[in-house]
């Protein structure tokens, strides 16, 4: 099996964006102001909500510093965005019009940023969703401070400890824009204001395909619904149809490809679902104890309630989510949160400092696992972290040592496609069609390996675990069971180990990818990896 040495100083300099945040301060300083800060937050006298607020704020983002979340979907996002502001329009690759990504208009903002600013459009996004963090926990003081006097403090520490929100809040998805937009919804509706509920109406519309979900089911309250909540849902509808209208233009179909593939052709099912429903349960059970309030309000909150807990039960039907937390249940969580609101005092500051503590426990930035040793979410969050560094830096370096216009095979569409730059055939069939069938994880099955090899791709980087020991065998035989998806594979690829030497246990030292030997009739490609033995 050919060997390529690919140096740490590589992969350190060659993934900007995975590296982006880590240089300001270490995660434990960041991890252990934010703590301090929701502590004080808490701890400061009910005459100064404002104050507290603004201190719960600052450690949001304190927090999301800490958690320095990064999925390698966030990159085909910013894939998008970067074909956007060169003039491609929002695909995956120029020529292909077929929406892989659900960020919507999210998509479109960090493009703006990236062009306006003249950042990189992974860094743009990240800084992006940074900067909206705190804005949520803002409007849910806000929220709450007009629901019931005093709340404000107890609730926008509860959102500000959240897992969820702290995590994916300088991933660069849309998440903290979806956030925000169901806070500024909520304060509308709580200030009886249609502007404002109309904008946060609007804005979740635009930045998240379940928005469809969540009017239908408000839909048969109208005749019931005040005139606040009323302007939600149709700014809500409208963006909704505006956005429907413009995909089926330029896409050919009203939703985007990826929603059908993780919700419908790859659903995992309802005990997948249930699973990340306990699993996230872990994360903001102390919410559970505003139960008890929305019990006694249940006749006010139907319209809400009933819309909310019908996408809860999809998301579960369909399986839930591969990645950390909660990120799918975040109207669920913001339900819980404004309920906060409406329990008694000493409910709600019990709920709070039970989320502070959960979150500095889970949140801790530990590398190191172990059975009673904090920090599981945290270390969950940053195997994606070191995963995008390791693809995003592999890309740069295929970049480097392939031609233009060479056509890769990718299972991980984010990193490895963004930073190549390369035209690309996404083997989950998110941004590139397939007909495969089956799979047990929502939209990650490898349906696409034997299209891809028919159509002649180049390479093949499927980003499947590889074991980081030392054993060649074991490598070996993981080649042998990539061949056995696809026996062309074997037949017209050689494997070639990446090995990347590097000090740190918590990181990737070496992945298999798959070079064609015998290009297709009319296949321009030839390939010359240095290697360092075969």
């Amino acid at each position: 099996m050919e060997q390529v040495m690919i140096p740490p100083a590589w992969v350190e300099s060659h993934a900007p964006v995975a590296t982006l945040l880590p240089p300001l301060v270490p995660h434990w300083a960041w991890w252990a102001t934010a703590s301090g800060l929701l502590v004080a937050a808490l701890l400061l006298p009910r005459r100064r909500q404002t104050h507290a607020v603004a201190v719960a704020a600052l450690a949001a983002i304190a927090l999301a510093l800490a958690g320095d979340g990064l999925v390698d979907d966030a990159y085909i996002q910013f894939r998008y965005a970067a074909h956007l502001a060169a003039g491609h329009g929002p695909v995956f690759n120029p020529g292909e019009r077929l929406e892989g990504a659900s960020g919507g208009v999210w998509i479109a903002a960090v493009a703006g940023v990236s062009r306006l600013a003249r950042l990189e459009p992974g860094v743009a996004g990240r800084l992006l969703s940074l900067a909206l963090a705190p804005v949520a926990v803002l409007l849910a003081g806000a929220a709450a401070a007009r629901l019931a006097p005093g709340s404000a403090a107890p609730v926008a520490v509860a959102w500000a400890a959240l897992a969820t929100p702290a995590l994916y809040a300088a991933s660069g998805l849309e998440t903290a824009a979806w956030g925000m937009a169901l806070w500024l919804l909520a304060a509308g509706l709580a200030r009886r204001t249609p502007g404002l509920a109309a904008a946060g109406g609007a804005l979740g519309a635009g930045v998240r395909p379940e928005s469809l979900v969540l009017t239908a089911l408000a839909v048969p309250f109208w005749g019931g619904l005040p005139r606040a909540a009323r302007a939600a849902v149709a700014g809500a509808a409208t963006v909704i149809a505006a956005l429907a209208a413009a995909r089926l233009l330029y896409y050919g179909s009203p939703v985007p490809h990826a929603a059908l593939v993780k919700g419908v052709t790859a659903a995992a099912g309802p005990e997948a679902g249930i699973r990340y429903f306990l699993r996230g349960l872990l994360e903001w059970w102390p919410l559970l104890l505003a139960l008890p309030a929305i019990w006694r309000r249940h006749r006010e909150a139907l319209p809400v309630l009933l819309p909310v807990l019908g996408w809860t039960v999809l998301v579960v039907a369909r399986g839930g989510d591969w990645m950390p937390a909660s990120r799918y249940l975040l109207p669920l969580l913001v339900l819980l949160a404004v309920a906060l609101s409406w329990s008694s005092s000493r409910v709600q500051v019990v709920a709070a400092a039970l989320l502070v503590a959960t979150a500095a426990w889970r949140l801790a930035p530990w590398e190191e696992p172990g059975r009673a040793r904090p920090g599981d979410l945290w270390r969950a969050m940053a195997t994606h972290r070191v995963q995008c560094r390791w693809w995003e830096a592999l890309g740069a370096w295929l970049k480097d040592h392939l031609p233009a216009g060479t056509r890769l095979a990718v299972g991980p569409a984010g990193a490895v496609p963004y930073a190549s730059g390369l035209p690309t055939f996404d083997l989950y069939g998110l941004n590139t069609r397939v007909q495969r069938q089956g799979g047990v994880t929502p939209g990650h099955t490898l349906w696409g390996l034997p299209e891809a090899v028919a159509e002649g791709c180049a390479v093949v980087v499927p980003g499947r675990p590889l074991s980081q020991s030392e054993d060649l065998e074991e490598a070996y035989r993981a080649a042998r069971a990539e061949a056995a998806r696809a026996p062309a594979l074997a037949e017209l690829y050689r494997p070639v180990l990446l090995l990347h030497p590097s000090p740190r246990s918590f990181d990737i030292r070496r992945d298999l990818i798959w070079v064609r030997d015998r290009p297709t009739p009319g296949d321009p490609v030839s390939l010359d990896f240095p290697s360092s033995s075969r």
